[in-house]
């Protein structure tokens, strides 16, 4: 018995230790560097073709006419209809079902 009790003592004691261990790495409070993401920030500006877009643009476009927009939102979400074949055999495609004329 006295042994079984050692070991409980034992494991709660490690399980103690590494728990204060663990949560004594956490830091509460972080301070930044001044220049914190300037690495990213300028490897995005080097990527971009023309800083300053909007300036010295005289014609801006402001967005599509409202039927071509209509028509390719339309488009887009036609294409995720799942097509079945009609009563006569063909797909609405006009390719038939069966099988291939290909002679064993």
């Amino acid at each position: 018995m006295k042994l079984n009790f050692g070991y409980k003592l034992m494991l709660r004691v490690l399980t103690s230790a590494v728990l204060i261990v663990g949560l004594s790495a956490c830091q509460s409070i972080w301070e930044t560097a001044p220049d914190f993401g300037g690495t990213v920030n300028d490897a995005v500006q080097s990527q971009l073709v023309n800083p300053n877009a909007p300036v010295g643009n005289k014609k801006v476009t402001t967005g599509l006419d409202g039927g071509a927009a209509k028509g390719a939102v339309d488009n887009y979400q036609k294409s995720f209809e799942v097509r079945t074949p009609t009563s006569s055999g063909t797909y609405p495609t006009g390719a038939t079902m069966g099988t291939s004329s290909g002679g064993r």
